[in-house]
Order: C-alpha cells, then sequence, then structure tokens
C-alpha cells in the first residue's frame, strides 16, 4: 500500500527521567472517569452533541483540545505545562474507554425491562422467561424497577439491590471484552506499525496536535495562514447556525450540518449529500488509493443494487438485495487473512510467552509485556466462552462466537487505523455474525435466547474497545519507558468508567425516568431483543433464504480473494478491497461525498504540488478539526444554558 511519505514518521518525545508521570495519569483517569459519568446526562437529559458518536468521536476530542488550546496556556503562566507524551497518555486512555456508554446504555436498557414490559400480548412470559437466565436481568421487583422508568416517587430511595447481580454479570463481560481488546491491541502493535505500516490517521492527528505543548509553545503551522482558514470554515458556518437556534426563521448556513438525500431511482437507495468537516480533516492523512477505493466501490455496489432489484435476483434479502450478505463474507476474508498475514509474528509472541522461544522478543514499547498480553488475552477469551455456555449457549456455539468476536473486532479496528473515516460500520462487530453460517434449525432455544441478549452489544457495529486500544498501542510505542504506565492506566480509567457509566444511568433513570428519555434505545431498542427471541423461536421452519444468503456471503467472499491477491501481486492495481467491505452501511454512506472530495483534493494536491505541496497544506485540515470541534463545544454550552433538553445535536453518523 503506497502511502505518503512522513506520514508514518514516530515522533521523538523529550520525556525525561526527572518528569514523573503520576500527574498525566491522574488527569487522565479523572478526564476518563468523568467523560463518562457525564454522557448519559448530556446524551439522555440534554439531548445536546452527541459525546461517544463516530469512531473518534466528539467524547475524546474536546476534553484534548480544551488541554491543548485552554488549559495549557493558563498552565504556562504559572511555570507548568503539560508536555506532548503527557497529552497523548490522555488522549489514549480516553479514545479507549469513550464508546463505554454506547454500549452500556443499550446492555443495561436490555437487561432491565423484561420483567418490566412483559404482557401477554407479546408473549415473553411464554416464550422468553424460561431462556433468559435469571442473573442476565432485573428481577421482577414490581414498583420498585418501575420507578426506574417512570421516575421515583418523593421520599424513595433508588433500589441498588435489584441492580446488583445483574450489573455485575454483565459489567464483567464487558470488562473482559475491553480488557481482552487492549491486551490483544499489544500483541498486534508491531505487525501493523512496522510490518505491514498502516497509517493510523488518528494517531497522526493527535501526535500533530500534542506538539502544540512543545518547548516553543504552539507549532509553526498555527501560525500558518492556511491553518486559520480550516479552522474559519466550520467555526463561522456553526456560529451562524446557532443564531438559528434562537430565532428559527433565521437564514441558516446548513452545510456541513444537514443531510440532503439525493434520489437516484426507485431501485437503489438513496445517495446522502452531506459535507462532513471533520471526515475531510482526518482522511486528507488517509492513502489516496483507500479513499479512490471506498468511493468507486459505493459506485460499483449502487449499480449492483440497481440491477439486482431491477431483475429480481434477490427477492426477500430487502433493500441492499444481498450486497451486505457479500460483504460479510468479504469482510471475513479480509479478518482471517490479516491473521494469516501476522501468522509469523503471532507464532514468535505466543511461543515467547509460553517460554518455549530461544529468541528474545523486545517488548519495552508495548502496553504490556507480551507475556502479560498473552495470557491476559486467553484468559479473557475462556471467561467469555464460559459466560456464554452459562447463559444458555451450547459449548461449540460459546466457543466459536468468543473466538470470532475477537476476530471481527481485530479486522474492524484494522480497517479504522487504516482508513480514518470518522463514521464507520463494521459488517459483523459481534461474534454472533458467524451464526450466519448456521442452517435452519439448527439452533437450540437457549442459544436463540443468548445471542438476542449479545445482540444488544452490537454498538452501531463499532467493535467497541478494540480501535481506540490499537490506536492507543500504536501511540505508546514512542512513549518508551512510559508505555507501560499507558497500559496500566487505560485499563484501570476504563474500569472505573465502566462502573461510574453504570451508576450515572441507573440514578438518571430513577431521578427521571428512563422513558422520559425519549431514547430509541430504552423505548424500542431493548424490548425488540426480546421480541426477536419470540420471533426466532416462532419462526422455526419458515423460509428464510439461507440458500441465497449464503450464496451471496460465498461470492463476496471469493471476490475478497480476488481483490486481496490483485491488490498484493499487481503492482498496478488501483482498488484496495478495504472499500469492498463497507460501502453499504449507513456510516459509510454519510460519508461517501466528503470521501469523495477529499480524494479529489488530495489526488490534485499531490498531481500538481508533490508530496511538498501536500504537507504545506495539512494545516488547512488540522485547522478543519479544530475549529469544527472547538466550535460544538460552543454549541454544547448554548444548549445547557438556553436549550436543557432540548439540545441541537450536530454531530451525527452512526
Amino acid at each position: 500500500m503506497a502511502i505518503e511519505p512522513d506520514d508514518l514518521h514516530e515522533p521523538q518525545y523529550d520525556i525525561g527521567a526527572q518528569r514523573s508521570p503520576w500527574w498525566a495519569i491522574a488527569l487522565a483517569v479523572l478526564i476518563t472517569v468523568g467523560i463518562n459519568t457525564a454522557i448519559p446526562y448530556t446524551h439522555h437529559y440534554m439531548h445536546t452533541i452527541s459525546l461517544v458518536e463516530g469512531m473518534i468521536p466528539m467524547g475524546v476530542l474536546m476534553p484534548f483540545l480544551v488541554l491543548i488550546f485552554i488549559l495549557n496556556p493558563v498552565l504556562r503562566i504559572f511555570g507548568y505545562h503539560l508536555q506532548p507524551w503527557e497529552l497523548i497518555i490522555i488522549f489514549a486512555t480516553g479514545y479507549v474507554s469513550v464508546h463505554i456508554n454506547e454500549l452500556l446504555g443499550r446492555v443495561l436498557a436490555t437487561y432491565a425491562v423484561m420483567n418490566y414490559m412483559a404482557t401477554p400480548e407479546n408473549l415473553w412470559e411464554e416464550y422468553v422467561f424460561g431462556l433468559v437466565k435469571p442473573w442476565l436481568v432485573v428481577e421482577d421487583a414490581g414498583a420498585r424497577l418501575a420507578w426506574f422508568y417512570e421516575g421515583l416517587p418523593r421520599n424513595a430511595t433508588i433500589p441498588w439491590d435489584i441492580w446488583l447481580q445483574p450489573t455485575f454479570w454483565w459489567l464483567s463481560f464487558i470488562a473482559v471484552l475491553g480488557i481482552g481488546s487492549v491486551a490483544l491491541a499489544s500483541i498486534l502493535r508491531k505487525q501493523w506499525v512496522e510490518q505491514e505500516r498502516l497509517a493510523f490517521p488518528f494517531a497522526q492527528v493527535a501526535e500533530e496536535l500534542a506538539e502544540t505543548a512543545g518547548p516553543k509553545g504552539f507549532p509553526a503551522y498555527m501560525k500558518r495562514p492556511l491553518f486559520w482558514m480550516g479552522f474559519a470554515i466550520p467555526t463561522i458556518i456553526v456560529l451562524w447556525y446557532i443564531i438559528g437556534y434562537f430565532n428559527p426563521g433565521f437564514p441558516v448556513i446548513t452545510l456541513g450540518i444537514q443531510n440532503y438525500n439525493v434520489p437516484l431511482g426507485r431501485y437503489v437507495p438513496s445517495m446522502f449529500g452531506r459535507i462532513n468537516f471533520l471526515i475531510i480533516g482526518f482522511a486528507y492523512f488517509t492513502d489516496l488509493q483507500i479513499l479512490f477505493s471506498i468511493w468507486v466501490f459505493w459506485v460499483l455496489t449502487w449499480i449492483q443494487l440497481g440491477m439486482t432489484n431491477r431483475l429480481g435476483f434477490a427477492e426477500g434479502l430487502g433493500e441492499f438485495a444481498g450486497t451486505r450478505e457479500q460483504a460479510f463474507g468479504g469482510f471475513l476474508v479480509f479478518c482471517l487473512w490479516g491473521l494469516w498475514i501476522a501468522r509469523t509474528q503471532l507464532k514468535a509472541i505466543f511461543l515467547f510467552a509460553f517460554g518455549r522461544s530461544k529468541e528474545k522478543l523486545d517488548d519495552t514499547r508495548e502496553l504490556f509485556s507480551y507475556r502479560v498480553s498473552v495470557f491476559t488475552f486467553l484468559a479473557c477469551v475462556l471467561y467469555m466462552m464460559f459466560w456464554l455456555y452459562k447463559g444458555g449457549m451450547t459449548p461449540v456455539w460459546a466457543i466459536l462466537v468468543a473466538i470470532f468476536w475477537f476476530v471481527f473486532y481485530t479486522g474492524f479496528a484494522k480497517i479504522v487505523a487504516m482508513t480514518g473515516l470518522v463514521f464507520l460500520e463494521s459488517p459483523s462487530s459481534l461474534g454472533t455474525g458467524i451464526m450466519a453460517f448456521s442452517p435452519p434449525d439448527s439452533l437450540d432455544s437457549g442459544t436463540i435466547a443468548m445471542r438476542q441478549q449479545v445482540g444488544s452489544m452490537y454498538q452501531n457495529g463499532k467493535s467497541f474497545t478494540m480501535p481506540g486500544a490499537a490506536h492507543a498501542a500504536r501511540l505508546a510505542a514512542p512513549l518508551g519507558v512510559r508505555a507501560r504506565s499507558l497500559g496500566l492506566t487505560i485499563i484501570f480509567a476504563f474500569v472505573f468508567s465502566l462502573i461510574a457509566a453504570a451508576l450515572a444511568t441507573i440514578y438518571l433513570g430513577y431521578q427521571d425516568g428512563a422513558f422520559n428519555f425519549g431514547s430509541y434505545m430504552f423505548r424500542v431498542a431493548a424490548p425488540n431483543y426480546y421480541n426477536g427471541i419470540v420471533s426466532s423461536i416462532r419462526d422455526i421452519g419458515k423460509e428464510t433464504h439461507y440458500a441465497l444468503r449464503i450464496a451471496y456471503t460465498m461470492f463476496g467472499a471469493i471476490v475478497m480473494g480476488i481483490l486481496t491477491f490483485c491488490q498484493y501481486r499487481l503492482t498496478w492495481w488501483p482498488l484496495h478491497p478495504i472499500g469492498f467491505t463497507v460501502v453499504t452501511f449507513y456510516s459509510a454512506r454519510t460519508a461517501i461525498l466528503s470521501v469523495f472530495l477529499t480524494w479529489l483534493i488530495k489526488l490534485i494536491i499531490l498531481r500538481f504540488g508533490g508530496i511538498a505541496l501536500y504537507r504545506r497544506a495539512k494545516p488547512f485540515f488540522i485547522g478543519l478539526i479544530v475549529g469544527y470541534t472547538l466550535v460544538l463545544i460552543v454549541s454544547m454550552g448554548v444548549d445547557l444554558v438556553w436549550f436543557p433538553g432540548q439540545g441541537h445535536n450536530l454531530f451525527w453518523g452512526d
């Protein structure tokens, strides 16, 4: 894969033996736990800027830029400031944990709702109650459970005792999933960074921004007009749009804010005509071939959709006519191929961890030692298998689901590291995706029930902590001796953030009533997982178009195999196979126009100005990121003061 020169440079931090990391560690934990505690309030009550959407959420960007552009200049007045490596510790710690609420919110809503919303009409008592394990749901506590959805009566106290058992078991599963991802990222870091040389656009930008804390203060690029031009574009547009909050008739500018559906005909889904400044800013650091492949595969897929729907080849497979099944087949090959080409590195690390290797491996720049990483990862996988089995899955499916959970997480984290797209969705981010290969009527009722319950962890296909952990491992290497401190900080902050987020969500539910949140996850999504158990069991024996789905999946796998061969064997081949896996999903559809524009801009820059012009243009795109993020903080502040409970979410795309 061709990567622009200097994109993969590794920064050199002046860490020094005299500078203790404890101040940065304490600040990282405090900010991470604080953000995850506040997210239930901003999301469920304020309805303002989302802090969890996207692959690089505002929940990590906002505090990072506040530290750089507000706190650090103030600290310099008093003769102290956060150094670049300290800012990287804070950023990496927050990035791993920032998606906790997005996953946990729906999980908590699901394990809370069964005994509250069961009625004779929805048949849960007949089909669900005997299958779902009592330790996985809040007990039938009558009014004490109803208060969570309807609000706490005056003088009543929150009945924490009814939440203790299911919350413990679900948090334990989520915790081992997150910790296992961090351990796996530590194992894969050297392969992805040093062997395959993935671009990691998010990490590149974080390192560029962290340079503002260097000994010379703000870096040279901030003194260039291009930076302020990039900064001004989203800032002016959003500030102008904020005026419309107070005067709905004000002629606002909607560029970069609203989405426009562009009809493309009766046989294909409409195109999303939205420009996102954050996508453009980060995508500038993405390999040109990958940007080209994403929009080209989008065009090819939409042509396929039109032909397939017009001819009726995929009747029964929905609006996307088998293209999502073929994307899953391609994604599965992508994941397995990624592990295959890493086999030498993985074998060496596992042999070293088990004391079977004569070669001494250098793991001083990893989040954890290889031995700790390997045994932690294996322990997490075994616990997940045991948990799924005790939850009702058969042993075979418990083993397969746990293994492929990390296989799919690894593949998607690699896609994020290569593309740097702010909005992406995995074709299958849960291990239960492998059940698509199970023949009709082959799943027993307990496995179906467990599949539906863990389906609440889908999290818009973002693979939870794995992309953040991969970036944290990439950012840790230049820290040298401080890398291990970062690893422990990440785990500590993650566990405490998980607990804090659960407590905050339960507390807010009892204070205001979860049904008053106006949230899709509590009113619609959570009950649907139990409705899915009922329908899956009742529909046993009915037509599921299984053969057609498998045919499209296998077709996608074959196409991905051919594309991968061409990518590795033909130097002139223009299309990267990564585009084939993601373009049919909502997140990529919202990004497609921004991807095309960024590809076109970058192509022109490299064609006419070469790498020198590419470097000189960087400040403009960093300015886009900084300006857009900081002005969204202004929008959130306006919502908190003048529009509590009726805020404006300008950052969306999942």
